[in-house]
Order: structure tokens, then C-alpha cells, then sequence
């Protein structure tokens, strides 16, 4: 039986509270009834933890068959419900293969990649055009379950304004207004793309000898987050992560540089990714101010400012 991490115990109750407490609780009883149900056997040294992200635990498990997997398991969120989806269309093409899966658990069992190397360790100018890639292999057309970024947009407008006057207006609303702006004229033609909108440095991992002589590539992504749309949208995280990374003394400039190289390298419309990338992060600053974050809050405003130029 795993013991739950008390990392992960932690912030399951400070984003989920009670009901993130009783997941977690659970947790062991769920490993052991996939462990049964999916025939696997642990993979952990003695007394080891298995890994976990903010909200989700990954096991190391072997098949049956002796291959290295992971059994992940989440709780239930609507970020998170279509995860499974998206990894089954792209069938280990620019990302983890899915081996199985129980939607209404959010339990996957997934090929088992290198933790232990992901695009945080590469240089930011020979990440991007990996990044790019993967941007352009992940959109493929998307299925009908997914949500759309056309619905995204359109709440955006109708809540945004009220959301940022009840949140004391927690940052500048020259952005609001950009965001809303954006929202009304790029959401109704966004596209339908499967569009991976948490794809960033962390969330690619390096692929093992097996997978990359198989021609899948030497990184694949994880964890996304689907929707379908425009690829433009996928790009902010890109862009909000490794900030420290940002050469020269006008850090605004290096950030709209970095935006230019990624939209270039993957073909796509600088002023979409510009327009979508601020619109994300007004929605970023909402979400941080009403959880009290005002250090992220902050960060949001500044690398929208920065991208508004």
C-alpha cells in the first residue's frame, strides 16, 4: 500500500478543501483497486513515495507483461475531465500514450517517460522549437467532446467585468478591457484544433531510448489541459513560466522577443498570440485574486502589461 506524500495531502485540501482531504484519504484503497482491476505491481523502492504534482498522484507500476507505466490519478475537476480524451486521439504522437483509463475516477494508466529530465533543464532557446513542434503535432482536429475556447471567451465576457469590479479591481483596466475585447472578436471564429492550453517546459518529458527509436520523438507532453480552438491560445504558459530566464535589462522586451520566437518558430499570428496570451492572464489575475495569491497576481499583470507593450 502507497503512502500519500503530505505535499500532495496539503494542497488537495488547499485547492479541493474537505472534499480534497477525503480524496486523498482514498487514495491508497484506489491504488490497490487498480493495482487488481489493471493486473500491475508496484514499482517503488522500499519505504518510496510515489511522485505528485500540485493535484495528482503518479504511481511507477509494471504491466503484467513487465513494462514499465505510471497509474496516475486526480481528482475529479473540469480542467481535468477530458485529459484522457485528448491523450487517446494523439495515440503517443507528440505525447504520453495512454494504456488505460476510468474517465469518471480520472485514473490513467500511461506509459512511463524519464521524470527526471523535462525542457526546465534545457536552455529557453533550444526548448522553444521543441515546444513549437509539439504545438503543431498536438493540433490535430479536435473531437466534439471537448469544451471550446469560443465558449471560454464568450464567459469570459460575461463574467470578467463583474468578477474584476467584486476583486476591487486588482490590476490595471486598460487589460480587462483588452481581454473582453479579445474575447468578443477572436472567440466566435477560434477554430478546432485540440489545443494542449497548459503546454510549458515542465510539462514535456524527456522520451525513453525505446519510445525516441521509434520515431515518437525525443520529448512528448503530459498533463494537458484540452480544448478546442486556436493554437495561438496554447502559448502563454510558455511565456509565464521560467520568467527568471529573461535576458537583458529590459525584461519586457526579452518577454515580447520570446513571444515573437515561439508564434515564428510554430508558424503562428503574433497579434493572436499577443491578444490571446493578455486575455489569459487577466483571467489568471482573477483566479489569484480571488484565492488571496498576490504574488502570482502580480506576476499575471506584469507579463501582461509586458506582452501589451
Amino acid at each position: 500500500m502507497i503512502t500519500v506524500p503530505d505535499g500532495l495531502r496539503r494542497s488537495a485540501v488547499d485547492f479541493f478543501g474537505t472534499s480534497g482531504a477525503r480524496w486523498a484519504d482514498s487514495l491508497p484503497g484506489l491504488v490497490t483497486e487498480y493495482l487488481r482491476q489493471w493486473d500491475l505491481r508496484l514499482d517503488l523502492p522500499p519505504s518510496g513515495q510515489p511522485w505528485h504534482g500540485m493535484v495528482g498522484v503518479v504511481v511507477p507500476v509494471r504491466t503484467a507483461a513487465g513494462e514499465p507505466a505510471v497509474l496516475k490519478i486526480s481528482p475529479a475537476d473540469r480542467e481535468n475531465e477530458h485529459e484522457h480524451t485528448a491523450l487517446a486521439v494523439w495515440d503517443g504522437s507528440g505525447a504520453v500514450r495512454l494504456l488505460e483509463a476510468d474517465p469518471p475516477r480520472r485514473a490513467m494508466l500511461l506509459e512511463r517517460l524519464d521524470g527526471d529530465h523535462d525542457l526546465t533543464g534545457v536552455p529557453v532557446d533550444e526548448a522553444v522549437p521543441v515546444l513549437a513542434d509539439l504545438l503543431n503535432r498536438l493540433a490535430v482536429p479536435a473531437p466534439a467532446a471537448l469544451g471550446t475556447v469560443a465558449a471560454e471567451a464568450e464567459r469570459w465576457v460575461d463574467e470578467l467585468p463583474r468578477r474584476w469590479r467584486e476583486l476591487g479591481r486588482p490590476a490595471p483596466d486598460q487589460l480587462l478591457e483588452r481581454a473582453v475585447d479579445t474575447a468578443r472578436r477572436l472567440g466566435p471564429e477560434s477554430g478546432d484544433r485540440l489545443v494542449h492550453t497548459d503546454l510549458h517546459y515542465e510539462n514535456v518529458l524527456a522520451a525513453p531510448a525505446h519510445v525516441a527509436a521509434a520515431g515518437r520523438g525525443d520529448w512528448l507532453a503530459i498533463d494537458p489541459k484540452p480544448l478546442a480552438g486556436d493554437r495561438e491560445f496554447a502559448v502563454v504558459p510558455m511565456l509565464w513560466n521560467r520568467l527568471d530566464d529573461l535576458d537583458g535589462p529590459d525584461r519586457a522586451a526579452a518577454l515580447r522577443r520570446r513571444m515573437r520566437v515561439i508564434a515564428d518558430a510554430a508558424g503562428l499570428d503574433h497579434d493572436r498570440v499577443r491578444e490571446w496570451s493578455i486575455a489569459r492572464e487577466v483571467q489568471n489575475i482573477v483566479w489569484y485574486a480571488e484565492d488571496g495569491m498576490d504574488d502570482d497576481r502580480r506576476r499575471s499583470a506584469w507579463v501582461a502589461q509586458s506582452l501589451a507593450g
